[in-house]
């Protein structure tokens, strides 16, 4: 069975043999269109004209055409600015520095100076506050809480008090039935603890921390705690630690226990 077909003039001249009809003419060929053809010419080669030539050229010129260089210039930059990371870790000064160029990011800078700057003088003038503020009493009168615990003021401060959440530094000596079980002052190493938090470090206890909360940086108290706010009943083994390896003490149970307490110093726990 035999059909016809339209052609190019490219694939008219690729025919060898015998006259063929102009472009846009009709062909014999012996196929089944539009699958694959093979054309026999008198060299007896075949030719694969599978699919038009000018439909193919067509669609290439498409593509081209839609590809312009803007597009290609669009994506390799989207491409750079979705690899790019910000050049700071602080999020205002890459902003600033952005959008208003290198006189943002100094200006941010120069606001950080300054906050830090002022933090300092604070710091000096809260401890020339303390040193200022603090002085020594003589035959104070002893205090009585509603929980047992007793305090008479050897030293008043001038600082801070405690606040929950805050670090606390004392220093004391230990007493447990006269007979004494700790001295961070012979040691040379005050406590260093967050004040309101629980366990307690060392020979502290409730009755100590109490007492602690009327106290000023700088300040000195001699407490008696009952047993019932020291360590009660179960009486306490005070254990070597890491950095305290020759910690030792007992405290017996049921022991009234005596401070001669501290408070060196009130700071925000860093972040």
């Amino acid at each position: 069975m035999l059909s016809t077909g339209t052609y190019s003039v490219k694939t008219i001249r690729s025919f060898s043999g015998g006259p063929f009809p102009r472009r846009g003419g009709p062909c014999i060929f012996a196929s089944r269109p539009p699958l694959k053809v093979l054309v026999h010419s008198t060299h007896d080669s075949r030719v694969d004209v599978s699919e038009p030539v000018a439909a193919a050229e067509e669609k290439q010129r498409q593509l081209e055409a839609s590809e312009q260089p803007s597009d290609i210039i669009a994506g390799v930059t989207k491409k750079k600015r979705s690899s790019r990371q910000a050049d700071s870790t602080d999020a205002v000064a890459t902003f600033l520095t952005r959008r208003f160029g290198i006189a943002g990011g100094l200006a941010w800078l120069g606001f950080l100076a300054i906050g830090t700057l002022g933090e300092q003088i604070k710091t000096r003038l809260e401890v020339a506050n303390e040193i200022n503020g603090t002085k020594d009493v003589q035959d104070a009168p002893e205090v009585v809480l509603p929980s047992g615990v007793r305090y008479r003021d050897l030293r008043v401060g001038g600082g801070q008090t405690p606040i929950k959440g805050y670090l606390a530094v004392v220093d004391y000596i230990g007493t447990a039935d006269g007979v004494e079980f700790e001295s961070t002052r012979a040691r040379g190493k005050p406590i260093v603890f967050l004040y309101g938090s629980r366990p307690f470090t060392g020979g502290m206890c409730p009755g100590l921390e109490e007492a602690l909360a009327g106290m000023r940086a700088g300040g000195r108290r001699l407490v008696t705690v009952p047993p019932e706010m020291g360590f009660g009943e179960r009486g306490f083994v005070l254990r070597a630690t890491e950095h305290v390896p020759n910690k030792q003490g007992i405290i017996p149970p049921g022991a009234t226990l005596v401070y001669d307490v501290e408070l060196v110093r009130v700071s925000i726990p860093p972040s």
